[in-house]
Formats: structure tokens, C-alpha cells, sequence
């Protein structure tokens, strides 16, 4: 569970992403530009030549990258114009000039259906893109330049290192972001980080992929002197400004223990959303073995619950297999489909389709390998997998028992209202932000105390919290308090007595109050640990910066965990 509230955060970034819409019909290819489908009209998509040539609509694809596009009907002249680049070329052709520069790209340009098509060489030929078909899915991807992501991530970091950072906001924020960071905090925040870091040095891996509509997202790796940082820019080509930019420290690298080994493994192989995983074994074990399933909470999480210097779920993986324990964790539906969601699937977005649907797979798939006692699958829900946890087992995951870590049998949107309440309270009354966050949080708990009024119409055309409505609404109406309460399987509850987004004094007690006089019930309250069971002090303690201070999944909760496993086992 994260804080929603814009504000709260020192660089915009995105929420949730749901998931997209089905696979484009055999006869045409799906497009992505830049992890965006893109959507256009019948007589105007991609589609496989007779030549099998994969031929692509120029102006969709194009417009998708941030070119601007220019066609002379008279002289069939075509014109592409971007930062730093001019392309022009005919209809017809299979030649074009890049800034003056002659370039040749195989198969010639056709007119199809009243627009311009161009094959799928031309993108990186002439324009240096990206790019990759997928036959077996009838899909092909396109992304922006790499040269022109290095342009990006070397103009921001040259003007942070410089300390440009008044140049910075003026030239390339957008007006959306320097309404949520001001120049000081800008500045502010890059000094902190090489205090903690020291000197910049370089950046390195920098990927380009979809972010959200109008956007792209590129990442790089900032290295400094004594750690490095991940950088994520948020940049809009059309505009050619930034929308959002977050830099969190990259997890501590380990290398896997020599006493387990790890498998790649596919959830919901050959369904819609196949998700990668990995299965981590005792090495050498024999006989059937306990297992568990992990679920991870809100947003789109990758397979090892990845958060800013954290790495959780991997923690927990190689913990456990070492004490004779196989545990599969799997990419989050969202982190892999995200991106290229549609506007409508994101506002009927639920966590049936988001998290509940592949834990049971996931589940599934445990109890069909023969090297695990089917009889013996857990799960381990951290944060809203713990809340989920309960309504995973009854809807089909059928597990012998339930690990609930920093969960909560709440209503979500009443977690999140309460981390902005604490949020708000640390703020300088001086503040003038205060008073602001103050009436934008009570207006947003106004609507999420209504959310039973509204019919699921009216709940999948608004937000509560930044999020979907329709997302709090479906979650209310299939109510954790619900589920846990008729649970006659092993239950233990786990929290950190230091989290600050799940609370000690209200999330923990009411498990305590809803499993009271249940001998299938287990409870441990963990001093000093954080929302992801890590013991931290110093600088940042209770605030978001704490997690950007890489630390482990606290062994001895990992130890708690495996001794309860085998007891009940």
C-alpha cells in the first residue's frame, strides 16, 4: 500500500497501471510505440504483407514517437520533424534524407486504404528506433531512439550535477510538474542524495519503454561514487517536457546462497497474461516439499516486490529455500501488462484481475510439480496481498495455510486516508501546502465514504485517491474482514511495529480482535521493523526516504515464518 496524494511525493510518479485490451485480431498486428498500443481505425493498422513484410501505418506510429508529421498531397512529399531531426521522403520510395543524409530501407512505401505505410525496417533504418515482431503473438513494438533517451538522461543529470536546477525547471518541466516540485525541492533532494552518495559519475543501462498515454518512460542507472540510483524520466515527445522524474536506490546486488537454486518458470502459460517467475528449491532436496506462494501489494510490483532499496520477496525466496522451503514469486499482471492498458480497462480495474486471478494460477502451478506436496501450498501475502490473502484462498487458491505480513482487514481507501492524515499532521504548519492537502484529503474522504451510493457506472467513471473508484467499491463489497473470519486453516499474522503505511495500533489490533479465541490463529508484533520488515534508523526514519536506505528482509521474521511453515506443515 502506498500514499496517493501527489504532493506527499518528491517526484511525480505514476500509480497503478492495469492491463490492456485483448490481442488484435490474426488478419492485422498489434502496434506498440513505446509500450502503448495504439489504437487506430479498421483499414489503418499494421498488417503482414503477402511478402510477409510487416507494414506499418506511418502517422500513428510516428505521432506515437513525438515526430511531427507533414504530408504534401500535390508533390506526395513527406516530412518528419522532431528535436535535432528532419526526415523527408516520398510516397512510394524506399529512400529518404535524414537531415540531408541519404538512407535506404528495403521495401518502398505504399498507399493502402488512403494511408501511408512504411515497413517495419524503416524505423530503425531511418529513424534508429527500436523494434520487435512477434509472429507468434501477431504483434510488433516500437520504441523511441536510444540516442535520443541518452539525450535525455544526459541534459537532466549535466544540469543536477551543474547544479542548473532553476535552468532545469524553466526549460524542461512541464507545468504539471513544477506544480508538484518546486526548484528548491529539486534542488534540495539532489543534494541530499549525493550526501548519501556522493559525487555523480555516470549513468549506464538506460532503457527506453511505455509509461502512460502521451509519454514514455526511460530509465537509467545514476552512478555515484559509493552507490548507485535508479532514474526514471517521465517524458512527453509531443511537448518535449518532462511530466515526472524519481531517482530511488538500486537494491544491494547478493548473489544467491550455494545451498538453493532457482528456476524460470511461466505463470498462466498459454493464457492472455502469461507472467514470468522464478522457483527457488533446497538444492539437492528430496521427497515432496512445503511451498508457498507469495503475493505482493499494491502497484506493479516485478517478481521481487522491488521498492526503491528494497528487494523483499527475493529476501524472503532464498531465506526460506535455505531452510528446505520452495517459495514461487511471479512478475505482478500490471508490472508486465501495464503499460500498454487502455483507458476503460484501468477504470474497471480490480484486484481479481490484478492480483487475485494469477495467485491462484500460481497456486496452481506449485501443486502440479511433483517435487512439491500439493497438500502443503501456503501463501504469503505482504501489504494488500495480505488483505487478499483471505479472498485468494476461498475463490480457489485452497491453501493449507496463510501468512498475512503487514496486512489489514480494512477498507482500503481507510489505510489510505489515514497515511495522508499522518502525512499532513508531520507538515510545518507554516506550510501553505498544509492547508491545501488538508481540504484535497477530506474531499477525497468524503467520496470514498459514498463509494456505496454510486452504481458500478458511475464508480468506473471517477477516482477516489488517484485510483479507480470502482477499485475501492469491488474491494468493499468482497470485504477481508469477511473472508478472514470464516478461515479454520493456520493463519499467522506478522507486522512491523514501525510501519508507518499499515498500523501497528489499528491494523494489527483489528486481526487480533477478528481472530480473538481462534486457536488456528497466530500473532508476532516485531519492534523497530518497517512496513517491509526492515530495521532501519537514521535519517529519513518514518518517511518515505527511509526506503531509500537499502536494506534485507529482516531473518529473523524469515526464521519465525519457516519454523510456523513446519510446524503446521
Amino acid at each position: 500500500m502506498k500514499k496517493h496524494l501527489a504532493s506527499t511525493i518528491v517526484f511525480s510518479l505514476l500509480l497503478m497501471a492495469a492491463f490492456p485490451a485483448m490481442t488484435a485480431a490474426a488478419e492485422t498486428l498489434k502496434l506498440l510505440v513505446n509500450g502503448k498500443v495504439i489504437t487506430t481505425s479498421a483499414g489503418n493498422q499494421a498488417y503482414l504483407s503477402s511478402s510477409d513484410e510487416v507494414m506499418i501505418p506511418l502517422r500513428s506510429a510516428v505521432e506515437g514517437l513525438g515526430l511531427k508529421v507533414t504530408y504534401h498531397k500535390a508533390s506526395s512529399k513527406v516530412l518528419l520533424e522532431g528535436q535535432d531531426l528532419k526526415v523527408t521522403f516520398s510516397s512510394g520510395s524506399s529512400e529518404a534524407l535524414v537531415n540531408g543524409e541519404k538512407r535506404t530501407f528495403d521495401t518502398a512505401s505504399v498507399q493502402r486504404q488512403g494511408h501511408l505505410y512504411v515497413p517495419l525496417a524503416f524505423f530503425n533504418k531511418v529513424l534508429g528506433c527500436q523494434y520487435n515482431y512477434e509472429r507468434s503473438k501477431m504483434q510488433v513494438s516500437i520504441a523511441t531512439p536510444l540516442s535520443e533517451a541518452e539525450r535525455w538522461i544526459n541534459k537532466v543529470t549535466a544540469a543536477l550535477d551543474k547544479g542548473d536546477y532553476q535552468m532545469l525547471w524553466d526549460d524542461y518541466f512541464s507545468d504539471t510538474l513544477k506544480k508538484q516540485v518546486s526548484v528548491d525541492v529539486l534542488g534540495k533532494t539532489w543534494e541530499s542524495t549525493k550526501v548519501q552518495a556522493g559525487s555523480y559519475v555516470r549513468a549506464e543501462h538506460i532503457v527506453v519503454s511505455g509509461a502512460d498515454e502521451g509519454m514514455t518512460m526511460i530509465t537509467a542507472t545514476a552512478v555515484f561514487e559509493k552507490i548507485s540510483f535508479n532514474l526514471t524520466l517521465y517524458v512527453n515527445m509531443e511537448s518535449t517536457l518532462l511530466e515526472g522524474m524519481l531517482i530511488t536506490p538500486k537494491p544491494i546486488d547478493k548473489e544467491a546462497p550455494a545451498t538453493i537454486v532457482e528456476e524460470e518458470v511461466t505463470v498462466g502459460e498459454g493464457t492472455p497474461y502469461e507472467l514470468g517467475g522464478t522457483l527457488t528449491l533446497p538444492k539437492n532436496a528430496t521427497g515432496p516439499l512445503t511451498a508457498v506462494v507469495l503475493v505482493q501489494g499494491s502497484g506493479a510490483s516485478d517478481r521481487n516486490e522491488t521498492v526503491s532499496g528494497y528487494t523483499p520477496f527475493r529476501d524472503i525466496a532464498w531465506g526460506l529455500a535455505q531452510q528446505g522451503i520452495a517459495v514461487l514469486r511471479y512478475d505482478k499482471r500490471t508490472f508486465v501488462y501495464g503499460s500498454s492498458m487502455t483507458t476503460e480497462a484501468y477504470m474497471k480495474m480490480t484486484v481479481k484481475e490484478e492480483t487475485i486471478d494469477d495467485a491462484i494460477v500460481a497456486a496452481k502451478l506449485l501443486k502440479a510439480d511433483k517435487r512439491i506436496d500439493a497438500s502443503k501450498v501456503y501463501v504469503i501475502g505482504h501489504s494488500l496481498g495480505g488483505m487478499l490473502a483471505p479472498r485468494i484462498d476461498a475463490e480457489g487458491g485452497d491453501f493449507a495455510g496463510l501468512v498475512l505480513l503487514a496486512g489489514s482487514p480494512r477498507s482500503l481507501w481507510e489505510i489510505v486516508y489515514d497515511q495522508n492524515q499522518a502525512f499532513i499532521t508531520a507538515m510545518d504548519d507554516k506550510d501553505p501546502a498544509k492547508q491545501a492537502n488538508v481540504q484535497l484529503v477530506e474531499a477525497e474522504y468524503k467520496k470514498a465514504q459514498a463509494l456505496d451510493t454510486l452504481t458500478d457506472a458511475q464508480a468506473q467513471a471517477t477516482t477516489v485517491f488517484s485510483l479507480p473508484a470502482y477499485y475501492f467499491k469491488e474491494m468493499d463489497n468482497h470485504p477481508a474482514s469477511g473472508y478472514a473470519a470464516k478461515l479454520t486453516k493456520p493463519v499467522l499474522v506478522l507486522q512491523g511495529k514501525d510501519d508507518f503505511q499499515v498500523f501497528a495500533n489499528k491494523d494489527y489490533v483489528l486481526w487480533e480482535e477478528l481472530f480473538k479465541g481462534k486457536s488456528n490463529a497466530s500473532f508476532k508484533l516485531y519492534p523497530g521493523l518497517n512496513h517491509f520488515f526492515v530495521d532501519y534508523s537514521g535519517e529519513g526514519e518514518g518517511t518515505l526516504a527511509e526506503y531509500n536506505h537499502p536494506g534485507s528482509f529482516a531473518a529473523p521474521v524469515i526464521s519465525d515464518i519457516a519454523k510456523w511453515l513446519k510446524q503446521h506443515a
